[in-house]
């Protein structure tokens, strides 16, 4: 269904929600719903005072971010002291994408494992104890992570997407392969085949190639079927040689 036409609900009434904005307000002074933030404590205060209109546990319920989308969504009529309830807009939920890195400092352990040959243990730890071999000498096993501070997040990008596609399901877009037109010459592959190394590659290549050049032949052979002559036996010379020989000793006789 198309997002501008699914029906718009609201998780609170409006016009509760409107007399719970206009008692707020009368204990605070110069409140802009135009430059609102996320972090004003006027905020605070309209979630508190949420449970005079019987809503309670705001952040829980989801009823925070939608009323501060309905703030900012009608930030006019709401700094025009305009409070009637019918020409409020109600906000559509949305979805968002984001891209981020969490960044810390971090007490970590590499385990390794690794072979050396001598005739004394002994002398082996002594090695490492001069540091004349390290355990990273050896192969790596695994990693673990023992404590970490000074956490802190970044986000990269917060982006909207369509709000029935799965980040993760989006399908990729299909191709016309009567229409298809390679980005590349056949200069272009040959230079690659060349200048590949991996031979497993090659194979997936070579199989897709004999597939392909198969399917062509079936479809020509399909198109040009030989042509099958009937009525005709095959002349066999070394017969026709013996009957003859045949013949000429009888005549002979």
């Amino acid at each position: 269904m198309n997002e501008d036409k699914r029906p718009r609900t609201a998780p609170v009434n409006t016009e509760g929600l409107l007399k719970v904005i206009q008692y707020t307000l009368s204990s605070h002074k110069d409140i802009s719903f135009d430059n609102l933030s996320a972090q004003n404590p006027f905020l605070d205060d309209v979630f508190t005072n949420m449970k005079l209109v019987g809503v309670k546990n705001v952040s829980e319920n989801d009823v925070d971010d939608y009323v501060f989308t309905f703030m900012k969504d009608n930030a006019s009529l709401l700094d025009s002291g305009n409070f009637n309830s019918e020409e409020y807009m109600i906000p559509q939920k949305k979805k968002f994408e984001w891209d981020g890195v969490e960044k810390y400092w971090a007490w970590t352990a590499d385990y390794y494992t690794g072979v050396i040959e001598s005739y004394s243990e002994v002398f082996v730890q002594n090695l490492f104890d001069e540091y004349e071999i390290s355990v990273s000498d050896g192969e790596f096993v695994e990693k673990e992570i023992y404590d970490t501070k000074d956490t802190e997040h970044q986000v990269d990008s917060i982006k909207e997407i369509p709000f029935n596609d799965s980040v993760n399901e989006q399908e990729e877009p299909k191709v016309d392969l009567d229409t298809y037109e390679a980005p590349f010459t056949s200069e272009d592959f040959m230079n690659y085949v060349e200048s590949e190394w991996d031979i497993e590659m090659l194979d997936l290549l070579m199989g897709i190639l004999s597939k392909r050049k198969k399917y062509i032949q079936q479809t020509i052979d399909t198109a040009n079927p030989r042509t099958v002559v009937k009525g005709y036996r095959r002349f066999d010379e070394s017969k026709t040689t013996k009957n003859l020989r045949l013949l000429q000793e009888l005549l002979k006789k």
